[in-house]
């Protein structure tokens, strides 16, 4: 005979469920807001090309803007399959230009995720930042800024809804952790942790 089971508990576990969903580091996760990855390893570049690779298979564009020094971990993007072709990859140094690539990107509503990677004590004005986030909800659009500092210093802005610091675990001789402390989250509150696995050599920064 099949068990009954109450009312509270499928309450509890939907609960559960939405929670679970909602600490995920995923494209649907950042949809229509402005977020940051910041950090001084490579795991956030990491993040960011799997985040591209997921826009792509959902048949969304993306595109890449900021600095092309430290770009790709080339077998983490062969891995993962993405469309080289079909990705705009920008080099602009300066956070102002790189910026304001991204307001023009936005504004055309084609694309499901913006990345611009900063350079070190960047700064974008503020009028500048409220337009990004003002476009990347109309369009439903991602905008995630890879930023490269310490988690002891300040968001990008106030206006970035999504900050976690990205940096590396060892998991053996061949796999690599990227360990996400969430540090904002205007929604869930600060605190919580993601980890994706990565393969790749010890020893990469």
């Amino acid at each position: 005979m099949a068990s009954l089971i109450s009312l509270p508990h499928i309450q509890r576990a939907t609960e559960l469920e939405r929670r679970e969903s909602e600490a995920r580091w995923d494209l649907s996760t950042l949809k229509g807001k402005l977020s940051e990855l910041s950090g001084q390893s490579a795991a956030g570049v990491s993040v960011a090309l799997r985040l591209i690779a997921q826009t792509q298979r959902g048949g969304e564009p993306a595109a890449w803007i900021g600095s092309t020094s430290r770009l790709f971990y080339p077998p983490d993007a062969v891995g993962w399959g993405i469309d080289w072709e079909a990705l705009p990859i920008i080099g602009l140094g300066d956070a102002r230009q790189a910026a304001r690539a991204a307001d023009k990107l936005l504004r055309s509503g084609a694309f499901g995720l913006v990345v611009v990677d900063l350079p070190p004590r960047a700064f974008v004005p503020a009028p500048l930042l409220g337009r990004l986030m003002h476009l990347a909800e109309t369009h439903r659009s991602a905008l995630l800024f890879l930023t490269q500092k310490p988690s002891t210093e300040d968001s990008l802005s106030s206006l970035i809804a999504l900050r976690a610091q990205a940096s590396w675990a060892s998991v053996d001789a061949r796999q690599l952790r990227a360990q996400l402390d969430i540090i904002k989250d205007k929604r869930r509150g600060p605190g919580h942790q993601h980890l994706e696995d990565y393969h790749g050599p010890l020893g990469l920064h």
